[in-house]
C-alpha cells in the first residue's frame, strides 16, 4: 500500500490530516504495529502521530539507528551507535516529556520539570564521556596510521554505498574472510587487511554511505570517514547492477562526501557478472566520461581483479601522471 501527500501538509504531522486518517484506517485494516516515515520527524510530529495512529511511529533515522544497534559488534561501534542515538533523542526527550506534562495537573509540573532537567543532564554527561572515548580511539588510530606510513605501508580505503560489495572486494583482495551479507549496514567496524601479493598495501573497509545523513549522525560515525580521508587511495565501489540513473545519483552523493580532501579516487564498477555485454558497454561509456580512472570488476567472480591490483600499485607507489580529485 502506498499513501501519497498531494495537498499542503499540516506541520503538526508533516502530512495532511486527511492522510493521517487514511493511514490510521490502513493500520487498522492491516493490523500494523509500526509506521515508518522516510523523512525525519520532529519530536512534536512523532508525539502527534503516535497519538493519532495508536501505534508506534518512527522515522528513517530511528530505523537506521535500530539496525545499527543490532549490527554493532565491536566496542567502538557500540559507542558510536550509542552516541548517535543520544544525539537523536536529546531534543526529542525534552519535547516528549513537555508534551506529557502539558496534560498533567499544574501541581505535577514543578516536580516533572526538575526530573526532566536531571534526566537531560545525565544524557549530556553520558554524551561527553562517549565523545572522550571516541576521541581517544580516533587518536590511537591516527598514531597507528602514521606508524604504518613510516614503515613504508600505503593505505587504501574502500568507499561507497552500503551493499555495493565492498566487503566481498576486501575478501577477494586480502587475506581475510569478513562477513558478507546481502543486508544493508552489515559493516559498522573499520577493518584493515594486507593486500594479497603486496603486503605493503593495507586495505580498509568501513560503514557504507547513506544518503541524506544529518550532521549529528555523520559526527557519530566520523571515525569511519577519517579512515577514508586519511588514505593514499580511495576505491569508490559502485553497484553495477543498479540502473544507470541510480549509479550516477549514488556517485554524486559519494563524491560530495569525499569532496574537498584532495583524495586520489579510483572507480570500481562492481557486479558486472550481473550485466549483459550491452549493459556493461553502456555503463562503462557513461562513467568513462568522468575525469576519474574506472575499472569494471566482479568481486564475487574475480573478474578484472588482477587489473585492479595493478592499478592500485600504480596509484599508491607513484605514477608519472597523478590523477587527483578536487571537487568544489
Amino acid at each position: 500500500d502506498r499513501v501519497v501527500q498531494v495537498r499542503e501538509t499540516d506541520p503538526a504531522f508533516q502530512i495532511g490530516r486527511g492522510k493521517v486518517r487514511e493511514i490510521a484506517e490502513l493500520v487498522k485494516r492491516r493490523g500494523a504495529e509500526l509506521v515508518i516515515f522516510a523523512n525525519q520527524l520532529t519530536p512534536s510530529q512523532l508525539f502527534n502521530l503516535n497519538k493519532e495512529l495508536g501505534v508506534e511511529v518512527m522515522d528513517r533515522f530511528q530505523l537506521i539507528l535500530e539496525i545499527f544497534a543490532r549490527r554493532a559488534g565491536s566496542p567502538e561501534a557500540k559507542l558510536q551507535v550509542e552516541y548517535a542515538r543520544l544525539s537523536y533523542e536529546l531534543p526529542r526527550i525534552r519535547e516528549r516529556i513537555r508534551n506529557l506534562l502539558s496534560v498533567e495537573q499544574p501541581g505535577f509540573r514543578g516536580r516533572g520539570e526538575y526530573e526532566l532537567n536531571m534526566y537531560m543532564d545525565m544524557i549530556k554527561r553520558r554524551m561527553a564521556l562517549l565523545r572522550r572515548k571516541l576521541r581517544a580511539l580516533a587518536e590511537s588510530r591516527e598514531k597507528r596510521r602514521e606508524q604504518r606510513r613510516r614503515r613504508g605501508f600505503r593505505l587504501v580505503a574502500l568507499a561507497g554505498y552500503t551493499n555495493a560489495g565492498k566487503s566481498t572486494l576486501l575478501n577477494a583482495l586480502t587475506h581475510s574472510n569478513v562477513e558478507v551479507d546481502n543486508r544493508m549496514f552489515t559493516t559498522l567496524t573499520v577493518r584493515t587487511r594486507a593486500v594479497k601479493g603486496c603486503e605493503r598495501i593495507l586495505m580498509t573497509d568501513s560503514v557504507g554511505f547513506i544518503e541524506g545523513l544529518p550532521p549529528w549522525m555523520v559526527e557519530a560515525f566520523k571515525a569511519a570517514l577519517e579512515e577514508i580521508y586519511s588514505s593514499d587511495l580511495v576505491i569508490l565501489v559502485l553497484d553495477g547492477s543498479d540502473p544507470m540513473a541510480e549509479i550516477l545519483r549514488k556517485l554524486r552523493v559519494s563524491l560530495e562526501i569525499l569532496s574537498g580532501r584532495n583524495l586520489r579516487i579510483l572507480l570500481a564498477l562492481n557486479k558486472i557478472d550481473l550485466l549483459s555485454p550491452q549493459e556493461l558497454r553502456e555503463k562503462v561509456e557513461v562513467l568513462g566520461r568522468l575525469p576519474l580512472p574506472l575499472l569494471p570488476i566482479s568481486a564475487k567472480e574475480g573478474k578484472n581483479l588482477d587489473l585492479l591490483l595493478e592499478e592500485i600499485r600504480r596509484e599508491v607507489f607513484g605514477v608519472s601522471e597523478e590523477r587527483m580529485l578536487t571537487p568544489g
